[in-house]
């Protein structure tokens, strides 16, 4: 007899963290598409996002699953992980008091890039 064990790990969501352990970062919207399943409804839609760590550093992170009309180049406010900055979640549409010139510039140079993409 063959037994075969699968192990179905799910991606973490942010409920299951602390919420101490992470901090607001700002992001900006640079992909909206929706769902490719033909067992999603038609209105989920997906979103990829770009966020600022600092001045220099930036990191792209992805939404799923999340019923909301997005808009590319939207402000968003991202919930990062203090331990892994690669760990992020969307916390709402809005900019982050500690935004800066800096990263506005780099915000505006990756949207004419993506779109120079297209």
């Amino acid at each position: 007899m063959v037994l075969f064990f699968f192990s179905c790990a799910k991606e973490k969501r942010y409920q299951d963290y602390n919420e101490n352990e992470f901090y607001e970062a700002q992001g900006i919207i640079t992909k909206v598409y929706q769902t490719s399943s033909v067992f999603d409804e038609s209105y989920n839609k997906l979103m990829d996002y770009t966020y600022a760590i600092n001045d220099s550093i930036f990191l792209e992170g992805k939404e799923k699953e999340f019923y909301k009309a997005w808009n590319i180049g939207q402000p968003i406010v991202v919930l990062v992980h203090k331990k892994d900055s690669s760990i992020s979640f969307y916390a709402r549409d809005g900019i982050v008091r500690s935004f800066s010139e800096k990263q506005l510039e780099m915000f505006n140079t990756i949207l004419e890039i993506d779109r120079l993409k297209k």
